[in-house]
């Protein structure tokens, strides 16, 4: 049942938002659209309905966008299902088999023996680096020349990632390693046509000369991190240190040097790129409303004062929060996956056959018409307890089941500090009322990138 509703748009502002096809499209306009943008072929019924099933390419699709949908492939039958072939060929070369590609017992060892490192006590720690980044943010925005917002975010939470992976870098050229990581993300962030085609799943992608190099660079400055750090008497206190000590409670086993290198490069891809990309939308939002931001400043001036946020800050960030899930809800960063039946199943009362792939819009999910009252606006106060969603499935921004987000209490407490903080200081307004476009990479961004208009609070 759709909530009641809350607060209301100001001046007319409607948040950014897909068209989607009110009418099937050929098959090669199908996968010229995909390649373009993977959003743009939702069909407008999977904003009404729980579930849309078809043939593509030989085999049934069926795109889910009902929370008990959701639930069926995330959890109830979740051996039944695995990553996509298209998927797993673009990430893998990069990532290797880290817990976000790998599947079976490869997976259930590295998450279980990863869990114990992103417990709230592990994480608090971290905070102050956050906090750093967050005020390095405000400084950059404060140029006359004011960067593009997208860029000025992923800086900051690049800078985040590498100071809580990396708290000691001898040896260690940084520079040198985030231009390679920026080589690798945009290898495996932009979809190619060679990808839809129906190649075997054992057949590896080809990756550019440059991304071959990018990742020859970043795996030997991590092996030599991993081989310095073993070599010591203490490895350390960052995320790098855990991951050295860190031991399966079942087996008392650590994770490999590969395992680890391969986990670092997935921790920078998925926890760099996502939170960059969440609060890039969350001032997009708050730019269009004048009254949200200023709830929200005054909040962060109250917990924060004049200092610096720390992690017992978060907790008392009780709007700052909801502006984040809202935000989520309508630009969630990870807005499709697909994954694959390895046997036959069921999707509800939906029959699946093996090999059938099922694409799990959390994007239609999270603008459902017959979940969420005013489904693309912006209401933050939905979020208050007596409003939020009770089903679990509605709202799934980190995933669901076994295989949700593993760093999602790092990413929102890095986002609540960082946006905390920028609010505070800083005032947003739209730039201009030229449009915003949303185009998929894997996550979902601005088309062109975000241009707002910034002076001090």
């Amino acid at each position: 049942m759709a909530q009641s509703a809350g607060l209301q748009p100001e001046n007319g502002f409607q948040p950014a938002r897909i068209t989607p096809l009110e009418k099937p499209t050929p098959l090669l306009k199908t996968g010229m659209m995909m390649r373009e943008n993977p959003l743009s072929i939702l069909p407008a019924l999977l904003f009404e309905r729980p579930i849309l099933s078809g043939p593509y390419l030989g085999r049934k699709v069926h795109h889910v966008a009902g929370p008990a949908e959701m639930k069926a492939v995330l959890q109830d039958d979740f051996d039944a299902w695995r990553k996509s072939p298209l998927i797993q060929r673009m990430l893998r070369p990069v990532l290797g088999d880290a817990i976000l590609t790998a599947h079976g017992e490869s997976w259930r060892r590295q998450r279980m023996t990863l869990q114990p490192a992103f417990l709230k006590r592990r994480l608090d720690p971290f905070a102050p680096i956050m906090a750093e980044a967050a005020e390095m943010a405000v400084r950059q925005l404060s140029a006359p020349q004011t960067p593009e917002i997208m860029g000025v975010m992923s800086d900051a939470t690049f800078a985040v990632i590498e100071r809580v992976l990396f708290s000691d870098v001898e040896g260690f050229d940084r520079g040198e390693v985030r231009a390679a990581i920026e080589v690798l993300l945009e290898e495996i962030g932009r979809m190619r046509l060679s990808d839809l085609a129906p190649v075997p799943e054992w057949m590896p992608r080809p990756m550019s000369l440059k991304a071959r190099k990018a990742r020859a660079v970043f795996r030997k400055a991590v092996e030599g991190q991993i081989a310095r750090r073993r070599a010591a008497s203490e490895p350390g206190t960052d995320l790098l240190g855990l991951l050295l000590t860190v031991r399966d409670e079942e087996t008392g086993k650590g994770l490999s040097d590969t395992d680890i290198r391969d986990s670092v490069m997935t921790f920078v891809a998925a926890g760099h790129e996502t939170t960059g990309i969440a609060l890039t939308w969350a001032l997009y939002l708050l730019a269009h409303q004048p009254e949200a931001q200023a709830r929200l400043r005054a909040e962060a001036r109250e917990v924060l004062g004049a200092g610096a946020a720390t992690a017992e800050h978060v907790s008392r960030l009780y709007f700052t929060r909801q502006v984040l899930e809202e935000t989520m809800r309508l630009y969630p960063p990870a807005p499709m996956v697909a994954r694959r039946a390895v046997r036959d199943t069921a999707i509800g009362e939906r029959e699946v056959k093996k090999g059938d792939v099922a694409l799990l819009a959390f994007y239609c999910l999270h603008r459902h018409r017959t979940l969420w009252d005013n489904p693309d606006g912006f209401d933050p106060d939905r979020w208050l307890r007596e409003r939020r969603p009770t089903e679990r499935y509605q709202y799934l921004p980190f995933g669901g089941g076994p295989r949700a987000c593993i760093g999602m209490g790092f990413a929102m407490m890095e986002a609540a500090i960082m946006l905390a903080t920028m609010v505070r200081d800083l005032e947003f307004t739209p730039a201009s009322t030229r449009s915003v476009e949303l185009a998929m990479q894997v996550t979902l961004r601005p088309k062109d990138g975000l241009h707002l208009s910034v002076r001090p609070a």
